[in-house]
């Protein structure tokens, strides 16, 4: 007997990119590698009840002494904190998967060096309202609100 029934179901990764306020700059992206140890469940991914380990695209970065990048922290240790200086933001669609064991894994990215940002929308909440100070040590960026 065949079975015409209709059914749904969500296939696919989410993909939120909205805090991009423009094509400007997105396809300019530079490749990094990420620290994961310096990235917090709840704070900088597996945000809004996510369990999937993925950084999510729009996250601030910073250059960290070890080469790699960390989150962007403006308040972050004393003044010459690498953490406080901006150098761009995940600029991957989907994100970035760390596995099952986040602090073993070897992320590489894309680095949004220059764009049109909304930082109302970006996915970690504390860095909504740091980057208009920010020291940006590459790229350009435009703040702009809908």
């Amino acid at each position: 007997m065949t079975d015409f029934s209709v059914s749904k179901a969500v296939t696919g990764v989410p993909v939120d990119t909205q805090w991009r306020a423009g094509k400007h700059g997105q396809d300019s992206a530079r490749s990094g590698q990420l620290d994961p140890t310096a990235f917090t469940a709840g704070t900088h991914y597996n945000l809004g009840g996510r369990t999937d380990n993925v950084i999510p695209s729009g996250v601030a970065v910073a250059k960290l002494a070890s080469g790699l990048y960390g989150p962007y922290d403006s308040t972050a240790g004393s003044a010459g904190d690498p953490r406080r200086k901006l150098a761009g933001f995940i600029n991957d669609d989907e994100g970035i998967a760390l596995g099952a064991t986040p602090a073993t894994a070897k992320p590489t990215f894309a680095r949004l060096i220059h764009g049109v940002i909304n930082p109302s929308l970006l996915p970690v909440v504390a860095q909504r309202t740091t980057l208009g100070a920010a020291e940006a040590v590459t790229g350009s960026y435009i703040y702009v609100e809908d």
